[in-house]
């Protein structure tokens, strides 16, 4: 059944919601210094011009009289510059107007002296203006102003503007929400299809990747990996089971008929030992298979990688040549044991040694008497490379590609002991355990196996 995330409880949601605001909160700070520096830059420049032309005309008062200020605000006002906004206004001692383009003003008593918004009419017309007053020697009063309509149009557009800027961001942070959530969908998507088919049956099933490199494409291919793992476990526990029932089968079978025909022998007391030995044997051949498999299950479980330590090659080879030095003489084999340099590896010491005797046992086993045995070792680009080397028959080329597969005998005449097909197989888990390669190939004479394993860097330990 296909389940669907709601929009507002999705990762996309949230993280676009998250950064919306952010980004509202940055664009209305920004905003607001904004247009506080704008107006206040502004006001300022007014003020400035204001106390300028105040002054100036304050220093002509003292200088020759309000007759000349008079005329020098009178020439202000006709020299067609800042017509539009400017504002002057001459109040005698009594409060009678002597020059000046407002036609209305509030009492000259109610007026303070400085920088102040005073609302009057120019010019017949209403307007909101800043005001700076000047008391005069004389009971006088000066106004020189500037009619802050403009500013206030200049003001209010800013705020539209921003206004519209936070609009279009909030639709921009609408847009980005959904294109984004189409972005992770898609190889989400991908990804959820991929897990339910695998989980449906088909282990076959893999995310596709193309050509991307971006972080879903590094999930994607470890899902992938995992999936081969699943894969290549699941076929090889399949194949185990159809093994072990093909081989356990005839053993089973071989035991129920001497069994029977003890039993049904009229020699009874002499034939029932005789079965029930018989049987043992072969029951003890099936616990060995099973132990097998068992270790082969336990090694690609990995259970046993916590157990891994760094490991001299040299002691760990020297060990197992000491060992079985005596069984190469009474067999007539020459046994010999080089290694280069200092080799090291992380590894478990029993898994590795177990791995290296049985592959000893089986150059021992076919190479036969007076055959030469080789136990080596060496460092080679980052890897430790341990071979058991041997200048027996080897292996028929047809048999060599699966000669690692359990239960997997290739055929060696009647002058080997009968074997499980399984001591490569457990070789092969043991060394995929330790990240390694384990590899086969006839010398003519003998056969080479093998072991490539990481060496450790010990200065990371």
């Amino acid at each position: 059944m296909r389940r669907t995330t709601d929009f507002r409880h999705s990762v996309v949601f949230r993280m676009s919601a998250g950064y919306g605001v952010l980004l509202l909160v940055s664009a209305a700070l920004i905003s607001s210094v904004f247009y506080v520096g704008t107006a206040g830059l502004i006001n300022r420049n007014i003020d400035t011009q204001l106390g300028t032309i105040a002054r100036h005309l304050a220093d002509v008062h003292r200088q020759r009289g309000i007759g000349a200020l008079a005329y020098e605000i009178n020439s202000l006002l006709t020299d067609d510059k800042e017509s539009d906004t400017e504002i002057y206004l001459l109040l005698d001692g009594s409060g009678g107007k002597l020059v000046g383009n407002l036609t209305a003003w509030p009492p000259p008593a109610s007026i303070e002296e400085g920088l102040q918004p005073i609302e009057v009419q120019r010019l017949g017309k209403r307007s909101r203006s800043r005001l700076l007053a000047t008391r005069l020697a004389g009971g006088g009063l000066l106004l020189v102003g500037r009619d802050m309509d403009d500013v206030r149009k200049l003001e209010h557009m800013i705020l539209t503007a921003l206004m519209l800027s936070g609009a279009l961001t909030l639709l921009l942070i609408g847009l980005g929400a959904v294109l984004c959530r189409r972005q992770l969908q898609r190889p989400l998507r991908a990804i959820h299809r991929a897990t339910v088919e695998v989980a449906g049956g088909r282990l076959d099933r893999r995310i596709a990747i193309g050509g991307s490199r971006d972080e879903f494409a590094t999930v994607a291919r470890d899902i992938n990996g995992m999936l081969e793992q699943i894969e290549r476990l699941m076929n090889a526990a399949h194949n185990v089971s159809n093994a072990i029932a093909h081989n356990l089968r005839t053993p089973l079978g071989r035991i129920r008929a001497a069994l029977e025909q003890a039993l049904r022998s009229s020699d009874g007391g002499q034939r029932l030992p005789q079965g029930a030995r018989y049987a043992i044997g072969e029951i003890d051949d099936l616990i060995v298979v099973l132990d097998k498999l068992l270790q082969i299950a336990e090694a690609e479980s990995g259970v046993r990688r916590q157990s891994f330590e760094p490991l001299q090659v040299r002691e760990l080879l020297g060990d197992l040549a000491e060992l079985y030095q005596p069984a190469a003489e009474a067999g007539g084999i020459v046994l010999t044991c080089g290694v280069e340099g200092d080799p090291r590896i992380l590894a478990d010491r029993h898994l590795l040694a177990g791995t290296l005797a049985n592959l000893l046992d089986n150059a021992f086993k076919y190479a036969g008497a007076g055959a030469h045995v080789e136990l080596r070792a060496a460092e080679q680009g980052g890897q430790v490379v341990i071979t058991v080397q041997d200048d027996g028959p080897g292996v028929a080329p047809a048999a060599l590609p699966r000669i690692t597969e359990r239960f997997f005998r290739a055929s060696a005449g009647d002058a080997h002991p009968r074997g499980n097909g399984l001591g490569l197989s457990i070789a092969e888990a043991v060394v995929s355990l330790h990240r390694g390669q384990l590899t086969l190939e006839n010398t003519a004479p003998g056969l080479k196996v093998s072991l490539l394993l990481p060496a450790a860097n010990l200065s990371k330990l």
